[in-house]
């Protein structure tokens, strides 16, 4: 959460901050522009998120980790409205040992940079790699290894409005953190 603004997470607490968009409007769009809501918003997600790991040789095994949707308040001084958004990721489920996590984070930004998105961290320790990145629509993007080699990959939208067209949220949400990888794979598991 950004400091000095308000947050209401569903789902796992300590949503994201970070990228703003006038609520309702595409980026970068004049008055009149159709509007995003936030089931527009998690399909854009989930295509980032397919886009990124479709890059990925040979293909780790993943599967969906929790949506999150909320909505979060403007900085003081600034307009009071809210600014809903949506998080969509990805588990890593493939073991990534030690010498190869700074190789699939490589290869993350390596495809991030080359669809003009502006990487915005980068972290290539070689325990806990991470590395993130904003497309020139507001979503955030983000690689990150945990203490354990569990790993998740996540996209959030940046602010829109809130989606009357239906549930943002399906299923329940039942764990914040990535569950512990035990896929072996004869590249990203090896030693060496």
């Amino acid at each position: 959460m950004q400091s000095g603004g308000a947050e209401l997470n569903v789902g796992c607490p300590g949503g994201p901050g970070g990228a703003r968009v006038a609520p309702g409007r595409r980026p970068g769009s004049g008055t009149g522009a159709a509007t995003v809501d936030q089931l527009d918003a998690a399909e854009r997600c989930e295509t980032l998120l397919q886009d990124t790991l479709d890059a990925v040789r040979p293909a780790p095994v993943w599967q969906g980790a929790p949506a999150r949707a909320g909505a979060r308040l403007s900085l003081p001084g600034r307009e009071s409205e809210l600014l809903w958004y949506v998080t969509r990721g990805r588990d890593l489920l493939t073991v990534v040992s030690l010498p190869r996590r700074t190789a699939l984070v490589g290869v993350v930004e390596r495809h991030w940079r080359r669809r003009g998105w502006t990487i915005t961290s980068l972290d290539a320790g070689r325990e806990r790699p991470r590395v993130t990145a904003t497309t020139p629509e507001g979503y955030r993007l983000a690689l990150r290894f945990g203490e354990l080699g569990e790993a998740g990959l996540t996209a959030t939208s940046p602010g829109v409005a809130r989606s009357e067209r239906g549930p943002v949220l399906s299923g329940g949400v039942d764990h914040c953190a990535p569950p512990l990888p035990y896929v072996s794979c004869p590249y990203w598991s090896a030693l060496v």
